[in-house]
């Protein structure tokens, strides 16, 4: 469900035919990329590359992921979601446990080359182009110490996600024999959440990767639907995703440059580093896009709250909520209360929980800011999914109202360039 607050002036002016036009246009162009994505075509095949998979990942214990930005994210998100741990602590238990390396700090990787048990972790390095500095720097130490302590067997501790044709890690496929699955041609990093790249870490985890990805299947249908119904005639709905995507034009359009993305489902806590990226890299380019600043509740309402309600008025907002949570018995308060905290007996912490959400809707509402409320029945695989394709289809059709291509990210690619000269220079 979505409901909008503080809106009236940026709603989809419904009896402008210049807009109409527009919008139907906008649907035909995604007819007619049939980028990945939006189709999600790859899923079935591979799908059964997974399941063929799946008695190799039974000998492996711990998964070393290498990778950064949208190689790291999505899988961290659900691995924190789904299969929660203590990434500090190696805990000696059957679960199947993850470990993101997405920065380069030699500390850092040295602790878990030293005390993960090497013959009983895989390394998957990830990277599209295969040319990521970080990510390749990360799997020359990995290879040449897996060689130097696992000389017979190192190989077979290697499993590469990247291009399917090109690229150094291709050529690192071939001539070792390592496990591979392909990067979909056309799909960037950031949407790399429904390929590869989520699924097989989801997968070795013990995560319902099928019912993650049916959830994205399921909005994908439901929107090109909405769209069908919309391209028959202007006088049905608005596909809701549209309307998303004008809302957050708009609110840009009339100076709103922040977009507060305000979590209150604790469980999806790290879905904010995801969207960040997501909405950074594909809008914030040509001199437009607006500036995603992500919070928790009900934490950062002792931090950043404030500011959003208080400082200067340039903030739209996306507010994810869910009253579905779960209400453990561990966390009813009692009744026997001192005097002062009696109206809190008998509360559960859940219950806590819903009244800040509620309360700090209202708050920003009350503050007149611009707010896009979505509510969710259910807070499992599928409607993670279900929320991840969304709000990559929100991106890209802000990014087509902003007449801009959200599938590149070109300042990003000079500061690579220079850092590559820069390290070569020093040999």
């Amino acid at each position: 469900m979505i409901n909008y607050y503080n809106t009236e002036q940026f709603s989809f002016p419904k009896e402008d035919p210049i807009a109409i036009r527009k919008i139907i246009g906008f649907i035909n162009k995604l007819k007619e990329e049939k980028l990945p994505f939006s189709t999600l075509d790859f899923v079935q095949e591979l799908l059964q590359q997974i399941k063929e998979l799946e008695p190799y990942f039974t000998q492996f214990d711990h998964l070393l992921l290498l990778g950064i930005g949208g190689s790291a994210l999505g899988p961290h998100a659900l691995q924190k979601t789904f299969s929660p741990q203590d990434k500090f602590v190696l805990q000696n238990n059957k679960q199947k446990q993850l470990w993101v390396i997405d920065n380069v700090h030699s500390v850092h990787l040295s602790e878990y080359l030293e005390h993960l048990p090497l013959e009983k972790t895989l390394v998957l390095t990830i990277s599209k182009s295969g040319s990521t500095l970080e990510t390749i720097a990360q799997y020359f130490i990995c290879k040449q110490h897996y060689e130097k302590i696992l000389p017979q067997t190192w190989q077979k501790h290697f499993f590469i996600i990247t291009d399917k044709e090109t690229g150094f890690l291709r050529e690192e496929v071939q001539k070792y024999a390592f496990k591979s699955l392909p990067i979909p041609s056309a799909l960037g990093g950031r949407f790399s959440i429904f390929c590869a790249v989520g699924l097989v870490p989801a997968a070795f985890l013990g995560i319902d990767y099928k019912s993650f990805i049916q959830g994205a299947i399921t909005a994908k249908e439901t929107f090109f639907q909405e769209c069908e119904n919309y391209c028959k005639s202007s006088q049905n709905p608005l596909p809701k995703l549209f309307e998303l995507a004008n809302f957050t034009f708009s609110t840009m359009q009339a100076g709103f440059s922040e977009l507060i993305f305000f979590n209150y489902i604790p469980k999806w806590a790290s879905l904010n580093l995801w969207f960040r990226q997501l909405w950074s890299e594909s809008l914030g380019k040509q001199g437009v896009g607006s500036t995603p600043v992500i919070a928790l509740g009900t934490v950062d309402q002792h931090s950043i709250l404030q500011l959003f309600l208080d400082s200067k008025p340039n903030k739209s907002a996306i507010f994810l909520e869910s009253y579905t949570q779960g209400r453990s018995p561990l966390c009813t308060i009692s009744n026997t209360l001192p005097e002062k905290w009696k109206w809190l007996a008998n509360k559960n912490i859940t219950d806590v929980l819903y009244a800040e959400t509620k309360a700090t809707k209202k708050s920003m509402i009350n503050h007149h800011i611009p707010l896009c409320s979505m509510e969710f029945s259910e807070i499992n695989e599928n409607s993670f999914g279900k929320l991840m394709w969304e709000l990559c289809m929100v991106t890209i059709l802000t990014a087509y109202f902003l007449e801009i291509n959200p599938f590149d990210q070109p300042a990003v690619e000079e500061s690579k360039t220079i850092a590559k000269q820069s390290l070569s220079k020093q040999n």
